[in-house]
């Protein structure tokens, strides 16, 4: 139940940034969607092979990953991972957005009157 809140949350969120900007607001729920399960299986790949590379094989073939504070711990990893895509697109946009209200090529060799 809680990852279909995190999934309207992020649809929510990357919507409003996408319609805000004049862009495809589906491209954009699909990008929030791909970075936060991206994050949470970066964040077990990290976590798997620091343990391999500390403790062996053996640390990550029991059944250690399967509680309560893993979970969380790769929720968290996922969720700063969509943040971190959403600050970046937010920033982009912007960018894009304050070039276009930049005088154009349209205004060249136009005389200024004041």
């Amino acid at each position: 139940m809680i990852g279909l809140l995190f999934i309207y949350w992020i649809w929510k969120a990357f919507s409003n940034l996408a319609i805000e900007h004049d862009k495809n607001k589906w491209k954009y729920f699909f990008i929030g969607i791909g970075s936060y399960y991206g994050g949470t299986i970066i964040g077990g790949l990290i976590v798997g092979f620091t343990l391999v590379i500390i403790n062996g094989f053996d640390s990550v073939a029991n059944e250690n990953f399967e509680n309560a504070g893993w979970n969380i711990f790769f929720v968290l990893f996922g969720g700063l991972a969509c943040y971190g895509v959403y600050k970046f697109l937010e920033n982009k946009l912007q960018k894009e957005r304050e070039l276009l209200e930049k005088e154009g090529i349209e205004s060249i060799g136009l005389v200024e009157e004041n």
